[in-house]
């Protein structure tokens, strides 16, 4: 089984900690970094582009327009989901160009099927 490489970017440590905790246990994900803010993310992804990116959808002061704007631009065959609490972001993470949107507030078990599920494993 290939093995798809995930960053986490996530403004929250419990929530990057957490996210990184479920999927390190879990076969064909593998975590191959992470950061707390956008343009953190930007300037690692850009170096390394990893297959996918769990995009923190509640990044504080951040114009998401333009961050996926340079991201498609920098890193084109990296997927990027969008995750929230708030389940009125999935809408606005479409429309500025997102590939899935998954609550942070699924059960682990349910997160990890819909992650699979959009990667089709």
């Amino acid at each position: 089984m290939t093995e798809i490489s995930i960053f986490l970017a996530e403004g929250e440590t419990h929530v990057r900690n957490a996210m990184r905790l479920m999927l390190d246990y879990q076969d064909g994900f593998v975590i191959i970094g992470s950061a707390n803010t956008a343009e953190s993310t930007l300037a690692q992804v850009c170096q390394n582009p990893p297959d996918a990116i769990l995009l923190d959808w509640d990044f504080p002061r951040v114009n998401y327009q333009r961050l996926i704007h340079t991201l498609r631009e920098h890193c084109p065959q990296t997927r990027l989901v969008a995750t929230s609490v708030k389940p009125e972001h999935e809408l606005a993470a479409h429309q500025v160009g997102t590939d899935v949107f998954i609550s942070k507030q699924l059960p682990p078990d349910q997160f990890l099927a819909a992650l699979r599920k959009f990667f089709g494993m």
